[in-house]
């Protein structure tokens, strides 16, 4: 009877601490979903284009307006390093392994001019540009994002074969060897790092390499 009384204030206090970690945790993710709220109402106010990359939920999305534009499923994503704070991030830059193709500009007013003006006898026709420099078959599915706060993003396509699977996993041994570097020589530069790794479908990889402008503000959300 003893040793039971004496276990009793024990019994009494873990399913008091269990409560209360619920409850920390629950207060926690309302905080974390109403910082994203308010972060994407700041960007929907303006008429741009952004992505939130919501890599809790394993998702990338494309908005305006707070409409979604095209969903994309992430399928693999590894985090290292300071935690993400939810708020509009510009990105610094965007940088591949091989140069990406360049982009064509079309005035509309030229357009308009060459289109009024008689047909040329030889070239190209009146008001016409390269629609292949247009087409995401011609982006990058390997690339790297660098945000605001020395926040890197490295962009890898889903494995599909066995050569592709080597590749894929000698992209993240090298990857996760390197981390731990990195993150010793930016503290020496007194200066925060974090580094994502996501590997997701080529088209949609390609779709954000292609979209993805440099200054453009976008929304972070950690695993």
């Amino acid at each position: 009877m003893k040793y039971f009384l004496r276990l009793l204030p024990i019994l009494f206090f873990i399913p008091l601490s269990l409560f209360a970690d619920a409850a920390a945790q629950d207060a926690s993710s309302v905080e974390s979903e109403t910082r994203l709220l308010v972060s994407e109402m700041s960007l929907a106010k303006k008429p741009i284009i952004y992505f939130v990359f919501d890599l809790k939920k394993k998702e990338i999305l494309l908005k305006s307006r707070g409409i979604v534009l095209r969903g994309m499923k992430v399928e693999d994503v590894r985090f290292w390093g300071e935690p993400v704070d939810v708020s509009p991030r510009p990105l610094v830059r965007k940088s591949a392994l091989f140069k990406e193709p360049e982009r064509v500009n079309i005035d509309p007013n030229k357009a308009k001019e060459e289109e009024t003006s008689p047909p040329p006898t030889t070239g190209t026709a009146p008001g016409a540009f390269d629609v292949e420099a247009l087409e995401l078959k011609d982006m990058p599915t390997s690339y790297y994002l660098e945000f605001r706060e020395e926040i890197f993003v490295s962009v890898r396509p889903k494995a599909a074969g066995f050569v592709s699977k080597l590749y894929a996993a000698a992209s993240f041994a090298g990857w996760y060897a390197s981390r731990p570097i990195l993150t010793i020589w930016n503290s020496l530069k007194g200066k925060p790092f974090t580094s994502i790794y996501l590997s997701m479908d080529e088209d949609d990889a390609r779709t954000i390499y292609w979209a993805l402008v440099e200054k453009s503000e976008n929304i972070l959300v950690q695993p």
